[in-house]
Formats: C-alpha cells, structure tokens, sequence
C-alpha cells in the first residue's frame, strides 16, 4: 500500500486505560511466556493480543506442534520454566501426550484448544490483565525511550502507559513502527487446517506394509521405525513436514497429472506435514507454502485467500487418494497466516550461525537460555550437535530506543533470522525477557541497563535452563 496518496489526521487527546509495570503485545506463546514470568517477578502486567484467543501460531496458526527443543542430542533435558510447564500442565488435561519427552519424538503435537484454554488459566491464575481484541497499534515513544503503547478497540484509541514495553507481536511491529534499526530476510508463510474424521491408524498400517515409502531423514524424523514408534507407543502421529515431496502417491500423482504442486503465487502444495493424537479424529495438515517480500496488506490478503482455496484442493486430493481420509473433512482453517520469517531488529548482540567443532559448546556470560544447534542429518545421521549454543540477553534489547524488548524468536536478533523461531525458543526468549522487564520496572532502570545477574538469578528462581550445573558454578550462580 506504499505510494498512496496521503491525508491529514488530525491530532486528537488519547485517553489513558492503564498505567502498568509491564504491557506485554502479543498473546503468542512468547508473549504468556513474557506475561507470566513478569508476574511472577512481582510486576503488574498487562497482555495485549489482537485476537480473540491466546498461542498465536500454535492456535490461531493451527501450528499444533512443539518442536521438540526441550531435550539435546543424548536426551538429556536443556529447557525448563515456563516451556516445560506449559507442555506439562497441557498434558495433564489431555492436550498433549504424555510419552512426549523422548529424542525420538520430533515435536509435541498439541490440541491446540486446550493450549489455547490453558494459556488463558495459567495467565489468569497469576493475576495478569489480558485483553484480546486489543492489538497494540504504535509504541508511545518519548525522547528514544518506550513509555506504552496505543490500542485500538471497539470502542476506541486508548493508551496503555508502563515501564517496560515487550513486542511479542511476532513481526517486530512496535519495534518497526518506534524506528528501530531493522533487519529483513524473505521468509515464507503457509496456512495450515484441520481435517476431522481422518483414520491415522489406517495411514499407519499403509505406511507399516510399505515402509520403503517413509521419508527418511526429515523434519526430525529418521524414519519408519521412529514414526511407528511415535504413533503405536506414544500415540504421536508426525509425518514430517516435507514428507510429501518423495511420498509415492503424492509424487506418482504429480507425474500423472493427478495434482499440481504449485497455484500461482502457491508452491509446494505436496509438502504434507501432518500432526495428530491418538483418541482425536482430527490431524493437523500443513501443506502450502508462499513467498513472504512484503508484509503489505494487500499482498498478505492475496495469499490468505489463495491459501484457503489450496486447502481445498489438497484435502480434496487426501481424501480420494490417500488411505484413511476418504471419509476426512475440514474442519477448520487457520485463522492466521503463519509468517516463519520476515524482519526483525538489530539488537545489541545477534545469535549467529556460526561454525565451530560440535563438541565445543557457545558460551557467554549474559546467557538467558539455551538453543539446540541444527546439523546435517546425511552427514550425521543425527539433527543436533552435541552442545547446546547459549543465547545472550542482547538479542532481546533492540538499537536506538530505550524501554522496549522483542521477545519473538522470528524477530530478536538472529542472522538468520530461522535460528531460533521455533516455539520452545520463542518461550525461552518470552520467559527471559518477561524477567528482564521486571527487574527494570522494580529497579526503575531501562532493560539494558539491568545487570544480567539478576536476570539470571529472576530465570533460575522461575526454573529455567542455564546450563548444567558446572557451567552455573562458573558464572557463579547456584
């Protein structure tokens, strides 16, 4: 919508909602996670989001799957606090399996409406203020430095005033729209759905007389024998996403002219990712993608309308050739388009990729959490290094305005900017962050100028993951 012709607005009195330690935009899981270990940390919070339910992505994105980032290459746990109890608590009301936390298990396949149920309690339970159909319109900036932010409701603009302002919008936006330094890569974006009345042990049993047909190697899945593991032991259904590409009937379609992979703007439409539980008759389907250039209205609308019709078309193909789904249908469609990557700032330290022997871990002092570290499965028949990389404070503090932290993991500072966008991470980061606001609103100090000490100490009381235990005593925190 650039190079419209422009009018003037006139200047208006805004009336004052809140004054508040913390406002939180953005009610993904980054922002609860933001929101909650605020609370905890003694702050007043308030949660914004521009839906009408909380998760973001996980819900609103239908992205019903964890990546499991919550263990290391041996298993060995390297997550905690808030992540882990999230996870946990949606387990215990039957939103998650319970044989989840193993490394064969590639994510945590989620029912998206208990998270989106439990994130609301867990929230409500500490005493944060959520408002949703309140999106946060422009940050209230005062000399450089955040002092709130403007929503626009229903009835009206308002101003939220606070301390500390945390951006979980997922694109940077209060962070873009305060004049931040930015950074921008082309991502892309994908609407997922969701089909009831699909028979996954019908889909197993095809793949179990036919397991020469199992992607091997994908999106955390070695093979056959993982996903059969996953699905008859733990009642986990993953299909890795991507699968479809060399998936016989998907491929063996393509060549008869039977389905295309690309409409239009559209392209990989034989991708294929699928999630489910057992005891649901629904399966998560997440088989479309689009080129993310811009972040412009008209452009995002376009593909949003043209994915709703590829979803149609790819569930009409599930359905006539693909075992257990003849009698499937959508039952719902996201209502979010999910962004993987677009901008993000230019923080005050980045999180690279950078290349070092996998058995030496990357380590710094103003450590907030702990990241996995990709590696090539054909060369290593593994996904993830050895060690852990630690993730420094910096990448949450963006250049140039003071008050302000993006907690998202698509948009802190990461180059790339997929480093760290997976969920696991973004809660990582929302939990660090939520603590770091509220040392700085209980100090009255600006976030970086807190010392990092005690943001860490505010993380471990919260039961987050530093490192292991020598690596604590050598920063010398218990």
């Amino acid at each position: 919508m650039d190079g419209l012709e422009q009018i003037y607005e006139p200047g208006r009195q805004i009336p004052v909602c809140a004054r508040t330690d913390v406002v939180v935009a953005g009610g993904g899981v980054s922002g609860c996670a933001a929101a909650l270990a605020a609370r905890r940390a003694g702050s007043q919070v308030i949660l914004l989001e521009r839906n009408g339910i909380l998760g973001g992505v996980a819900t609103a994105g239908l992205m019903a799957n964890i990546g499991n980032h919550f263990l290391d290459n041996a298993g060995q746990p390297v997550s905690g606090g808030i992540p882990l109890e999230i996870v946990n608590r949606l387990v215990a009301i039957g939103g998650a399996s319970d044989q989840w936390c193993s490394r064969e298990v590639p994510g945590v396949v989620v029912d998206s409406e208990r998270l989106r149920y439990l994130l609301g309690k867990m929230l409500q339970e500490e005493g944060v203020t959520v408002l949703t159909h309140a999106p946060a319109v422009r940050p209230i900036v005062d000399s450089g430095d955040a002092r709130g932010v403007f929503i626009e409701t229903k009835t009206g603009r308002g101003a939220i005033l606070a301390a500390v302002v945390v951006d979980a919008t997922g694109e940077a936006d209060l962070a873009f729209r305060a004049g931040c330094p930015m950074r921008w890569e082309d991502g892309t974006a994908s609407l997922e759905f969701k089909m009831g009345g699909a028979n996954l042990e019908a889909l197993y049993q095809h793949f179990r007389n036919q397991p020469e047909t199992f992607p091997v190697g994908m999106d955390m899945v070695k093979g056959f024998t993982e996903f059969e593991r996953n699905w008859v032991e733990r009642g986990i259904f993953f299909f890795p996403h991507g699968g479809g590409r060399v998936w016989d009937i998907f491929q063996h379609a393509i060549v008869c002219g039977e389905f295309v992979r690309d409409r239009g703007e559209l392209w990989s439409l034989d991708a294929a990712g699928l999630y489910g539980l057992r005891g649901l008759d629904t399966v998560i389907v997440n088989s479309n993608f689009y080129t993310v250039t811009s972040l412009d209205t008209v452009s995002l609308s376009r593909a949003t309308l043209a994915c709703e019709e590829a979803c149609y078309y790819v569930a009409d193909f599930f359905r006539t050739h693909v075992p257990g789904f003849g009698q499937a249908n959508i039952v719902q469609m996201a209502t979010d388009l999910g962004i993987r990557t677009s901008r993000a700032i230019e923080g005050r330290a980045t999180y690279t990729d950078v290349c070092v022997p996998e058995e030496r871990p990357v380590r710094c002092r103003d450590v907030i959490g702990c990241a996995l570290v990709d590696v090539r499965f054909a060369d290593t028949g593994r996904f993830f290094a050895a060690q852990t990389r630690d993730i420094p404070s910096g990448i949450l503090l963006p250049q140039e305005i003071e008050g302000l932290l993006v907690c998202s993991g698509k948009s802190a500072s990461t180059a790339p900017l997929k480093l760290l966008r997976g969920m696991m991470d973004c809660m990582v980061l929302g939990q660090a962050a939520g603590a770091m606001a509220a040392v700085a609103a209980r100090s009255g100090v600006r976030p970086a100028a807190v010392p990092v000490r005690d943001v860490q100490t505010t993380l471990l009381e919260q039961g987050a993951y530093l490192g292991p235990r020598d690596r604590m005593l050598e920063l010398g925190l218990s």
